[in-house]
């Protein structure tokens, strides 16, 4: 359930600055990254192996108990799953991120007794989950939680100033 601490990653609801992190598939071992890092609003949002790139890097901006909203590094974006009624797997792109607490997905992270997260989109309940693409390659969506490992993350904390690209 919620813990007190956040956990290594994660800011706390009164953190000024936003923590910058990776977020890595227990299942796969891969990263959340727009899919060939392009900025267009619809791009989805896949897994891809690990790179200190800007990509694969997501600051934290706090919004609640354990509720983040996460903007990406390189595109200046956020994600949120593709709204359709009664589908039980929503596939995540990106979106403009707003200022607006209203307009921004937001995400919670509840740590695991293992350390690692469960993600849950806010508005919907669904879980972030990995799942195989047609033709190859993993892409993210959210799902009821079954607590399987393509839904659990590992937050990777890393400084922006190293990052290549």
């Amino acid at each position: 359930m919620l813990t007190a601490e956040p956990g290594p990653g994660v800011s706390s609801a009164k953190s000024a600055a936003p923590d910058s992190c990776q977020i890595r598939n227990k299942k796969f071992g891969e990263l959340l990254r727009p899919e060939d890092a392009n900025s267009a609003n619809g791009t989805r949002i896949v897994l891809y192996p690990a790179q200190p790139w800007k990509c694969m890097t997501w600051k934290m901006y706090p919004a609640g108990e354990l509720v983040f909203h996460l903007q990406n590094h390189f595109t200046s974006k956020t994600f949120a799953p593709v709204t359709k009624p009664d589908v039980a797997q929503a596939a995540v792109t990106q979106v403009p991120f707003s200022r607006e607490a209203p307009d921004c997905p937001a995400w919670r992270f509840t740590k695991m007794p293992d350390g690692l997260y469960q993600i849950t989109e806010v508005k919907s309940g669904k879980a972030l989950t990995a799942v195989a693409s047609e033709g190859g390659g993993m892409r993210v969506v959210v799902t009821p939680w079954q607590k399987e490992d393509e839904q659990k993350w590992e937050l990777l904390e890393i400084d922006p100033s190293k990052l290549t690209m």
